[in-house]
């Protein structure tokens, strides 16, 4: 990856693709107002050009609020609270920059693989992998073959990526070595206070560390996410397993949409070999254009529909 040089497009550009008014973290400052005052931008680009040559950032740009939103009225069930985290506006901004520059090294020399559809430019979102389930589907009726589908869902993945792989993976793609460092310094600072209707619950000097998992609310952490999943999308493509359309034809192996991971085989046995050691959610066979069994899902059909 070629190195990051800041200019005044990247910041005006970031500040654009930003909402208006969504909610800042401790610097308390809005979109509205970098976008209005335009003279502001050469600043930014000296200091942001600055921290990602010092490698550094103050550690107020890495602390978030995090708001705590009951779920519903039993409001003595931790679990039972959606947090949402509010980071700065100036370290959104900059990391906005960062995550096009990186979205571009990976898009020009292909390193996502094209089963992630999450983070994915001028996708869809959901669209296309349901209208390859449609297709599948189609075939497997119509010409009466068979079909092994496991659905996987991770635990708190967002939540449990460890830090060590963030960093590796930047590695493993070639990020400019000065942004990883970069990164790699902000990791460590990053810590979020709690607020709860209102109120922090956190005293200043206690910051709660963020010592697994991305930074909720980041610019960067979704790519960084889906980059963080894409050896585990190679290994998948590698193993030789999947459904096959037609003769000769690729075969779909596997489809992520950032952490929902669905894995497609011609046959049970073929189904197990791909299996990741984890839980699954569900998983559905077909015989012979028919559904013969289906565990963790309700279809609201007969097994000879």
């Amino acid at each position: 990856m070629d190195p990051i040089i800041i200019t005044p497009d990247d910041v005006a550009e970031a500040v654009r693709r930003a909402p208006n008014w969504k909610s800042p973290g401790l610097d308390g400052l809005h979109h509205y107002w970098l976008k209005g005052f335009v003279v502001c931008h050469a600043v930014l680009v000296r200091q942001f050009q600055e921290a990602l040559d010092q490698k550094s950032l103050p550690s107020l740009f890495t602390t978030g609020i995090t708001h705590l939103v009951p779920k519903d009225r039993d409001t003595i069930n931790p679990s039972k609270y959606r947090p949402i985290t509010c980071l700065p506006t100036i370290y959104k901004t900059l990391t906005s920059i960062l995550s096009a520059r990186i979205t571009r090294h990976l898009n020009s020399n292909q390193v996502m693989s094209r089963a992630q559809n999450g983070c994915r430019g001028g996708g869809r979102g959901t669209k296309e992998p349901r209208l390859i389930d449609a297709v599948i589907g189609k075939v497997v009726k119509r010409n009466r073959r068979n079909l092994s589908v496991a659905w996987i869902d991770y635990k708190k993945a967002f939540n449990s990526v460890p830090h060590t792989w963030l960093e590796r993976v930047l590695e493993l793609y070639k990020v400019d070595c000065t942004v990883r460092d970069f990164l790699g310094q902000c990791m460590g600072q990053w810590s979020t206070i709690l607020c709860h209707l209102g109120e922090r619950m956190t005293a200043a000097e206690n910051h709660i560390r963020i010592r697994r998992g991305i930074f909720q609310g980041d610019c960067l952490s979704p790519i960084w996410f889906c980059l963080s999943l894409n050896p585990l999308s190679t290994l998948l493509e590698g193993s030789g397993r999947g459904f096959q359309l037609r003769r000769g034809g690729t075969k779909v192996n596997h489809l992520f949409h950032m952490d929902d991971l669905k894995l497609f085989a011609s046959s049970r046995s073929h189904l197990m070999e791909e299996e990741l050691g984890t839980d699954k959610c569900a998983v559905l066979h077909v015989e012979r254009g028919r559904v013969a069994n289906s565990e963790g899902m309700d279809l609201g059909i007969g097994p000879s529909a």
